[in-house]
């Protein structure tokens, strides 16, 4: 068996795959914006975690340049399709055998809740096409916080969760993206790709027993 968990957002869905030898992170990253350009800021921190080989970092472009209501639905349709299929190619990619995703948290609400609503749809549809609906799993939000210690926690106290490995796991120990966190602290937010990367992995986790702690 090898589970993946996929943290989804429009701009940096992240996944974390737990092979059979430890465990891989891929951060998906919407940037519209010429390469060979400087870095800019909002992705740093996906530049030095590729550097370390703690992620894999994927770039992709959202092509919705439309004014016009009608037009923009299906460029948006259109951008969900290609981000859905290119979310499983990389799972696919890894022989990933069995995959889960968080559900939707309904305090949420505005066209970005509606847009999320519609690219999780397309993203649900193509992995039950190629894993099977057997092999696809939805969890609710607080059911993944729990494995973090509680089912209403926020990102920093997710992150928390993660640098002392709440669920003692030694393939978590032996990465290096966990290594990595060890000297960092936080006090307001968990910067991006960090978070989604920490919610990818318990995600993931939601698939396997639950350790005795």
């Amino acid at each position: 068996m090898t589970p993946a968990g996929i943290d989804f957002s429009l701009n940096s869905p992240a996944i974390c795959i737990q092979t059979r030898t430890g465990l891989s992170w891929i951060s998906l990253y919407h940037l519209d914006r010429d390469p060979a350009l400087p870095t800019l800021k909002a992705f740093k921190l996906h530049e030095e975690l590729t550097g370390l080989k703690a992620i894999t970092a994927v770039r992709y472009v959202r092509q919705i340049s439309s004014k016009g209501f009608l037009e923009r639905e299906r460029q948006k349709m259109m951008d969900a399709e290609k981000l859905a299929h290119l979310i499983t190619d990389q799972l696919q990619s890894h022989k990933v055998s069995s995959v889960a995703i968080e559900g939707f948290s309904y305090g949420s609400k505005g066209n970005s809740f509606i847009d999320m609503v519609v690219y999780n749809a397309f993203l649900r549809q193509t992995m039950i096409k190629r894993f099977g609906i057997e092999n696809f799993h939805v969890f609710t939000p607080s059911a993944v916080k729990k494995l973090a210690g509680k089912g209403n926690c926020n990102k920093l106290y997710m992150f928390e969760a993660f640098k002392r490995d709440q669920l003692n796991d030694p393939d978590l120990r032996d990465s290096i993206l966990w290594q990595w966190s060890q000297d960092k602290e936080f006090s307001r937010e968990v910067p991006k790709p960090l978070d989604d990367l920490i919610d990818s992995y318990f995600v993931m986790r939601s698939l396997l027993p639950i350790p005795s702690l």
